[in-house]
């Protein structure tokens, strides 16, 4: 058991499983495929996907009802923090030069 006060096993969990869909957009994982690579009862996967799918963060594979992936919503968000990041460096380069003006 993990000594820190706020560790939450369900989060934690679920953690696991995103990390475990990662990849496998184009075919899904089954359930058994992600007990295994979660180290999940099928209890906690059957739990662990409906919240995953309320949220929107999964889905039923459209061609395969058994097999479950990420939504798209993982890439948009990647999108926007590539976004984000790169707002952030061009502010970096423009405050650099800024400031290493001779006057």
């Amino acid at each position: 058991m993990n000594k820190n006060k706020y560790y939450s096993a369900p989060q934690h969990r679920l953690a696991h499983f995103v990390m475990a869909l990662v990849g496998h957009e184009a075919t899904g994982l089954t359930c058994i495929d992600l007990a295994r690579k979660a180290k999940a009862s099928s209890a906690e996967v059957t739990k662990t996907l409906d919240n995953l799918e309320a949220v929107g963060w999964v889905e039923k594979h459209p061609s395969n009802a058994k097999a479950y992936r990420l939504t798209a919503l993982f890439s948009q968000m990647a999108n926007t923090i590539q976004i984000g990041l790169r707002a952030a460096v061009q502010q970096l380069e423009q405050d650099q030069q800024n400031y290493n003006k001779i006057y």
